[in-house]
């Protein structure tokens, strides 16, 4: 050996993980024992367009977590906020979701599992063998999820008043670009904001027009002259012309004015907020009539 030693080099390897035991890599929403985030976390998936077509409940004794299987096949887990079994929180979210997913055409059914489950999937820690168990399950029949619904749910279901429970959201994809700042700040000064996005509006069609009225007058004298209106729209029809002038005047005069005088039920304010959007909508796809030198297409 030449007076050399030999060395040997060990590499040491990892263990393998087992299939089973790997994560299962699935997306988690809620809070443990919190029962509104929960609620809020199934409100926001069917109010953001997530397609569900499969609620699981997940149940151990009182305590129910839920896994939901999308269109794709995707699955997401909600973490034990729910409850059945008493009077209180956990049972009234539990059974506003249900009525919900429900109602939105979601398949429902249940399964039981034990405690060290329910503990990983709230440690948002489920592996792949836990997530086979569930999905494999056999589902409790007959089913017993309908007796967790309570019977007012049921009610507001059939009159349409459940979906209060939802979360007015402002959906930025249709707000004119010309009150994206006034929708970003939207629910900081509500009754603020309507009044500024008014305002604007006026000066926008003061400055095409020239003409120096206010409210109702102004979009009268713009878009409802008898023969020639300043502004109007390339449309075939006239009563469609004089339909989107009367939005204008008809909006000012119900909804602007009083604002002006009375408070408004925070219910209504991001629905007055959309209907004024849409008067911006439509001033932008105005033209001009070719009278005088004045260009036909001149919307800003």
């Amino acid at each position: 050996m030449n007076g050399r030693t030999r060395t040997t080099q060990t590499t040491i390897r990892a263990p393998r993980k087992r299939a089973d035991r790997a994560v299962a890599g699935i997306e988690y929403h809620g809070v443990p024992g919190s029962s509104l985030d929960c609620q809020a976390a199934v409100l926001r998936l069917l109010q953001c367009g997530t397609s569900l077509v499969h609620a699981r409940i997940v149940s151990f004794e009182n305590s129910h977590c839920l896994i939901l299987t999308n269109a794709i096949g995707d699955m997401i887990a909600v973490k034990s906020g729910f409850s059945s079994g008493y009077g209180g929180t956990g049972p009234v979210c539990f059974s506003v979701v249900l009525q919900l997913l429900d109602s939105h055409g979601v398949e429902i059914d249940e399964c039981t599992t034990d405690e060290l489950l329910i503990e990983r999937l709230d440690q948002s820690a489920l592996t792949a063998a836990d997530l086979e168990k569930i999905t494999t399950a056999k589902a409790i029949r007959p089913s017993c999820w309908p007796e967790y619904i309570l019977d007012r749910h049921k009610e507001q279901a059939r009159d349409g008043t459940l979906w209060r429970e939802f979360q007015p959201l402002v959906p930025f994809s249709v707000v004119d670009s010309r009150i994206i700042d006034l929708a970003r700040e939207f629910w900081d000064d509500p009754d603020n904001i309507l009044l500024r996005g008014y305002r604007r509006l006026e000066d926008l069609v003061r400055a095409r027009t020239g003409l120096s009225e206010s409210g109702a007058k102004l979009f009268t004298s713009a878009f409802m002259g008898k023969d020639h209106p300043i502004l109007t729209w390339d449309v075939m029809d006239e009563s469609e012309r004089i339909g989107r002038a009367n939005l204008f005047t008809g909006t000012y005069m119900a909804y602007r004015n009083p604002r002006a005088h009375h408070e408004t039920p925070n219910s209504e304010l991001l629905a007055e907020f959309l209907l004024l959007n849409q008067l911006y909508r439509l001033e932008r796809s105005e033209v001009r009539p070719n009278r005088g030198g004045i260009p036909e297409s001149g919307a800003f």
